[in-house]
């Protein structure tokens, strides 16, 4: 700035002192001055001080004066550092660095827990060999289907966490739902027995239970309600003055009709651990997020969900705007779809599964005695067979999927997986029983609706039904060269996303990838509105009818004219009454005759 001052000074020696200095030029000289490239390094004086000013103000030490100088010599050295050190140069995007907070704490050891006076060999902890991961994805590779390898391994760890914190015995992964925004992670598990019992427990403890107190909300709905009904109140008395009287509010309308229509009774949901809540669902939207529990279904949610087609958003408490309404959310939805998916999707070699081997159990004596009391029931359990004897891979490529059957049980259109009478017939007393014979009870018995009925577990694929010519099922194999290594894959048609392999061992796995939609042979058309409620009893009051012409008014005029009035003659008498007089006068004197 001196230099520029006394070229300023140089410029104008005659009146030096009428001259005023000229601070914007002097700062951009001297701004200039400082951004002079040097000849040897390259490097100016500006950016140097800028870089030390920085690192001053980043780290803020104390008494920065003294050792000034050592900054300076820092910020020169580190722009000479060599080209093979990279350690302060890696770019992590902020993306990845929040993933890798997520993951870090899967990578850690797992915390000890409680000390506890029980075996270790007895704390039930789900089983995890048979969820490796890598070795799935291996075949999932050939199959064509599955996840990066990173996310199966960071899967795998997550899961091990999950089963530390909740009282899980059985746990896979089910699959991935892809959603507009987001997709949902699925996994699916089974709780302890201890768990089940306790939910039920408490889900009937809320039933008997009186509904809460009246809370702020609530209070404040009924003391607007009664504002209103008193504002009515004074308009019906303003209105009650006089029929010449003029007010600004209308005339009282009529009462409402009543609404007489009865909602046929819903089928009670199924208790948790049994049916279509047998098992639980866990979902996140990103590997490393904590894990959602989805919530119990009812049969409703279903029965709504087989009527509508919409897409997923990847957000749980989002609405679900339908048509019909659907009653909850989209973790509702989701659940509903999950239901359905592993209805129809989940298979299994022929022979894997066997209701009870041996002919032996409490288990079975169970089944027998319910069979006994309630006809023809259905088993609902299975378990694997000891003695399973895998088929071989030519039987498994079958493409009548005669070797393939369904382990998950058929849900009823009713959305259970056991139907639900919803007219029971009347108990009749055992007095009643005894009085009448048995012929008569055959007759007198009155007939009740007919039961929903399925296919049982472990139903052969054959025996689904198709989409006009699109079969259910595809089956290829994965390598038509080394068939000793090959494996089986099958592929759902109806639940586009479905797949499930099998080795020529006894190891297999299905998985779904997919929207969560089934495949629709025509476009998908919404169940149309219900006919408008008739308001008025039809009657000749109401009806239409057509315009009569301009001929039928005149007839019906002319025969609707009063009749003319009689002709009364001299001397007060009617002529028409002579004239009959006469007539029956005459007839009098045929008769004489």
């Amino acid at each position: 700035m001196i230099y520029d001052y006394i070229q300023n000074r140089e410029d104008h020696p005659d009146d030096v002192t009428d001259v005023a200095p000229n601070y914007e030029q002097e700062f951009v000289n001297a701004k200039s001055f400082l951004q002079r490239t040097s000849t040897v390094t390259g490097d100016n004086m500006y950016d140097h001080l800028t870089d030390c000013l920085n690192k001053i103000l980043a780290e803020r030490p104390e008494n920065v004066i003294d050792f000034f100088e050592e900054y300076s010599r820092k910020v020169k050295e580190r722009r000479y550092y060599p080209l093979t050190d990279h350690l302060e140069d890696i770019y992590v995007p902020p993306g990845r660095f929040a993933f890798a907070n997520k993951i870090m704490p899967f990578l850690k050891p797992l915390a000890p827990g409680e000390p506890s006076t029980v075996d270790p060999d007895d704390l039930e902890i789900a089983d995890m060999s048979k969820n490796n991961m890598l070795q799935l994805l291996y075949y999932f590779e050939q199959t064509g289907v599955g996840l990066p390898r990173n996310d199966m391994f960071y899967l795998t760890l997550s899961m091990r966490k999950l089963i530390h914190s909740k009282p899980i015995s059985k746990i896979r992964f089910w699959g991935v739902i892809y959603g507009i925004f987001k997709n949902y992670i699925i996994l699916e598990a089974e709780l302890k027995e201890e768990e089940y019992i306790k939910r039920n427990e408490k889900l009937l403890q809320d039933e008997i239970l009186p509904p809460p107190p009246i809370t702020d909300e609530t209070a404040l709905q009924k003391s607007g309600e009664e504002i209103e009904k008193a504002l009515e109140e004074l308009k019906h008395q303003q209105d009650i003055g006089g029929e010449d009287r003029t007010t600004k509010y209308p005339r009282q309308l009529p009462p409402e009709p009543p609404n007489l229509f009865e909602e046929p009774p819903e089928a009670p949901s199924e208790p948790s651990g049994v049916g279509i809540n047998k098992k639980v669902y866990f979902c996140c939207n990103e590997i490393g997020d904590d894990w959602i529990e989805l919530p119990d279904i009812t049969p409703k949610h279903i029965r709504i969900a087989r009527q509508i087609y919409k897409s997923f958003s990847g957000f749980l408490d989002r609405e679900v705007l339908t048509y019909p309404e659907f009653p909850g959310l989209e973790k509702d939805y989701l659940r509903a779809q999950i239901a359905r998916i592993s209805a129809g999707t989940d298979i299994s070699p022929l022979g894997f599964y066997t209701f009870s081997p041996g002919g032996e159990g409490e288990g079975e004596e169970e089944e027998e005695e319910e069979a006994e009391e309630g006809g023809d029931q259905q088993k609902t359990t299975y378990s694997e067979n000891p003695k399973y004897d895998p088929p071989p891979l030519k039987d498994l490529l079958d493409m009548s999927v005669s070797f393939w059957v369904h382990h998950t049980l058929y849900i009823l259109p009713q959305g259970r997986t056991s139907w639900w009478n919803p007219n029971p017939l009347p108990e009749q007393g055992e007095e009643m029983d005894e009085e009448m014979g048995e012929g008569e009870e055959e007759k007198e018995k009155p007939i009740g609706p007919e039961p929903e009925t399925g296919p049982p577990l472990l139903t052969p694929c054959s025996e689904d039904a198709t989409l006009e010519a699109v079969p259910a099922w595809s089956i290829r194999c994965s390598s038509k060269i080394a068939e000793e290594y090959a494996i089986a894959i099958v592929r759902s048609n109806l639940w586009p996303g479905g797949y499930t392999f099998t080795t020529q061992g006894k190891l297999w796995q299905n998985i779904y990838l997919g929207f969560g939609l089934k495949y629709l042979e025509h476009n998908f058309s919404p169940t149309p509105l219900p006919p408008v409620q008739q308001d008025y009893p039809i009657g000749p009051e109401i009806m239409e009818i057509m315009d009569p012409t301009g001929a039928q008014e005149e007839e019906w005029r002319i025969a609707h004219l009063p009749k003319p009035p009689p002709i009364k003659i001299m001397g007060g008498e009617e002529l028409g009454e002579e004239e009959e007089d006469e007539d029956e006068d005459e007839d009098d004197d045929d008769d004489d005759e």
